[in-house]
């Protein structure tokens, strides 16, 4: 599990983070964590998949069903081929979103999450 800022987070807590794919510290991010004791900076980083509010060619509408708690504040959709390692320092609450004040926007249940890294780990291993 990853600890940050007296929280526990583990696989399936989707988080905001600072946009990386931005520049500014005042874009916020929806990432779903799927992996915290395996990645070599453990607590200081964590391996995540982008949440977007826009559909692409490989991306899994976050029905209501996937959430164990919590959901999304719009349609939304995870993309298992958007990683991205943030670090644990840049989890926190949108700035521009007063209604958000916790970085924690819920949890998706186990069952999706463990396909979601199976669909990215079968990928990882395709040579061709």
């Amino acid at each position: 599990m990853l600890q940050y800022r007296g929280r526990e987070y583990r696989v399936g807590d989707v988080v905001w983070t600072v946009d990386p794919f931005k520049f500014g510290t005042a874009i916020p991010r929806l990432f779903a964590i799927v992996s915290t004791r395996t990645h070599p900076y453990e607590g200081e980083q964590f391996v995540g998949v982008t949440v977007t509010t826009t559909n692409h060619l490989v991306a899994h509408p976050l029905r209501d069903e996937y959430w164990a708690e919590g959901g999304a504040p719009k349609e939304s959709y995870l993309l298992p081929l958007s990683i991205h390692t943030p670090r644990a320092s840049t989890i926190r609450a949108p700035p521009k979103y007063d209604a958000i004040t916790d970085p924690w926007q819920g949890r998706l249940n186990q069952k999706f999450m463990k396909q979601v890294i199976e669909e990215i780990v079968w990928t990882v291993r395709q040579m061709e």
